[in-house]
């Protein structure tokens, strides 16, 4: 399979996320798959990159975490998903869900996966016991991403059941991140040459990870002056987590580690804690224990690392530092039933290596691709507020199918008295101009106009190259239901597509009948919009059938980018736009049906390709 991994960041092993997401690509790879990454960052082999998102105010917070956000370029989208198989986003975020929509348009089967806790968010701003707020940001993942899948793969039964709790409809496939191969028990003894008992704990020093809990447990143990702490990681609490255990007798060590130095740092240690209060699965503790070391958990009922307890003594009470303190004085003054629980924790780790977890994850590719052949894609229900902001493409479709000429002579008027307004737009925001409006009086009566994809105002700028004549569009439903964007593309004369294939067979009649009475129609005949994006893309057959049975012709125009001039690239970074129509072409009466169709279209790509010398694209990198 040819599959994409779709994640905001994927340099650095410093979350489980972005762990868990180089070790499934990694797996796939062996396995014989084509894996490629669309992430922001440094370029990779197979990892196409765009810029990082910077957000006002909250930068700084967001790196203190260790992460940031990639940037929407849909360019770059286009790129990594062309021929893919399935897709699988990492993120509710703004770079997933713009990806998302761009699959879907692309169609192309996908897949997500839950990763990001509310609680996770919400701890970050002090927040994490404010359940509204967590209640919230669950409804607001499943409303703006979630509710678009068919499969939702989950780390852990705990997540699965969060999700089925707050009405998530999708398949949840349980499918643990897995554990790395490296983390293993060591092969000798690891010999110290001081006397202190070693505490570990892994993870983003963060409110929601209770260092601060460890800390104190450690000041309460009878064998407070043995014990030496060790947190791997960074993050905000760094300094705070410092000023607390000044008081303790030895100084804890804060650090980061590779991989490497990790599985070392293990086998070094005594004991390992987990006291995190909100955790989708807890994979560090799951490679602490693979190499053998006995953990002490958290039974947070927000966290499903408890799960992994073979019995009550690796629990505590959350959030209780004397409860903590009392499981680590039992396992320092009893060695021997710790290193006998650790053997057992070693065998049941080698039961969680990620190869068998990518294998099931291969199987939910599968069965979503096999799913989506079958059935397509989910079909999305809108929250009932935001149906009140865009108009119904079903009944927008099925009045133009009904051809009420009043109806049609005033969204005519409309459109035309939108026309100065969006001039202005077009010519003064955008640096729109116009090159061979000389072609179209060779056009006697109706035509279909194709034009590249590239920008979301497009449509106003083929009514700026065609005025005064009166144009429809050809749209896609889900752009007539953009929120108020969607009642101007409704009022500029968009069409938008039925998804009944007998609905559909009805506009094409309506579509050719109201061409020979001379309307103008107006097809993306690449379907997709990618932003800027400057070559041709491959046509759809759906234009050149209505002008072949409508006996019409095909009026090609190119918009293609030129850099800002003049005093306006002062301000304009973006490259203005820059119609070019050229000589309309009609169909190959030697030919049949089938035959002249193929031949219009791929005389339109021809003719649109030569139209224009473009400006070239800086907007995103591949590796390799």
């Amino acid at each position: 399979m040819k599959i994409v991994l779709v994640i905001d960041q994927f340099d650095h092993s410093n979350n489980g996320t972005t762990m868990t997401a180089r070790r499934f690509a990694e797996q796939l790879r062996r396995r014989g798959h084509t894996v490629k990454v669309l992430a922001a960052g440094a370029p990779e082999p197979d990892k196409i990159t765009v810029p990082k998102h910077h957000i006002p105010l909250f930068q700084g917070l967001i790196e203190s975490q260790g992460m940031y956000f990639a940037q929407p370029l849909d360019e770059a989208y286009y790129e990594a998903f062309r021929d893919a198989d399935v897709v699988h986003f990492y993120m509710p975020f703004r770079f997933c869900r713009r990806g998302e929509c761009i699959a879907r348009q692309m169609h192309i089967p996908t897949v997500a996966a839950f990763h990001v806790q509310p609680e996770n968010i919400t701890s970050t701003l002090y927040l994490g016991r404010c359940k509204w707020l967590n209640e919230f940001l669950y409804r607001r993942f499943r409303d703006t991403f979630y509710n678009r899948f068919d499969y939702i793969h989950c780390p852990s039964q705990f997540i699965a059941d969060q999700l089925t709790l707050h009405n998530y409809g999708a398949e949840c496939r349980v499918i643990s991140n897995g554990v790395d191969s490296a983390f293993v028990p060591a092969a000798a003894p690891v010999k110290r040459t001081d006397h202190t008992f070693r505490i570990l704990m892994i993870g983003r020093l963060s409110q929601e990870k209770r260092q601060d809990l460890i800390i104190q447990a450690a000041a309460l143990s009878r064998h407070s002056s043995e014990i030496q702490l060790i947190f791997a990681g960074k993050g905000p609490r760094l300094r705070h987590d410092q000023r607390l255990a000044r008081h303790l007798p030895r100084k804890p060590v804060f650090g980061f580690y590779t991989q490497e130095e990790l599985v070392e740092l293990i086998h070094s240690c005594d004991l390992y804690v987990h006291a995190s209060d909100a955790e989708i699965e807890g994979i560090s503790c799951m490679e602490a224990f693979s190499c053998g070391l006995v953990p002490v958990i958290s039974d947070s009922p927000l966290s499903a690392t408890h799960q992994f307890a073979l019995d009550e003594r690796s629990l505590f009470r959350a959030g209780d530092a004397q409860s903590l303190a009392e499981c680590i004085d039992y396992w320092i003054e009893h060695p021997t039933e710790k290193a006998e629980l650790g053997e057992k924790y070693a065998a049941y780790g080698s039961g969680m290596r990620v190869e068998q977890c990518v294998a099931q994850a291969e199987q939910m590719y599968t069965d979503a691709i096999a799913h989506w052949k079958q059935s397509g894609y989910r079909r999305v229900e809108e929250p009932r507020w935001k149906r009140w902001l865009h108009p119904d493409a079903q009944k927008a479709a099925a009045r133009y199918r009904a051809g009420n000429p009043m109806r049609e002579s005033a969204k005519t008027l409309l459109a035309n008295l939108l026309s100065p307004i969006l001039f202005l737009l077009d010519t003064i925001v955008w640096g729109c101009s116009v090159e061979g409006r000389e072609h179209l009086k060779q056009v006697q009566g109706g035509a279909v106009t194709v034009m590249n994809h590239i920008h979301p105002m497009d449509c106003t700028m083929v009514k700026l190259a065609t005025f005064p004549r009166p144009i429809r569009y050809i749209s896609m439903r889900s752009n007539v239901e953009i929120p108020f964007a969607g009642w101007l593309t409704h009022a500029l004369g968009a069409i938008p597509l039925p998804e009944d294939v007998a609905e559909l067979m009805s506009l094409e009649h309506r579509l050719e009948t109201g061409i020979r009475q001379g309307d103008w129609i107006h097809y993306y005949a690449e379907g997709l919009l990618v932003r800027y994006h400057q070559e041709v893309r491959p046509f759809r057959k759906g234009a050149f059938l209505t002008a072949v049975r409508a006996d019409c012709p095909v009026v090609p125009m190119r918009i293609i980018c030129q850099p800002p001039h003049g005093i306006r690239k002062l301000w304009r970074h973006k490259p203005f736009l820059h119609i070019i129509i050229g000589e309309p072409l009609w169909r190959d009466p030697a030919l049949k049906q089938g035959q002249a169709v193929k031949d219009l279209m791929e005389r339109t790509h021809r003719s649109i390709s030569a139209l224009g010398t473009p400006i070239p694209a800086k907007n995103h990198k591949t590796g390799g």
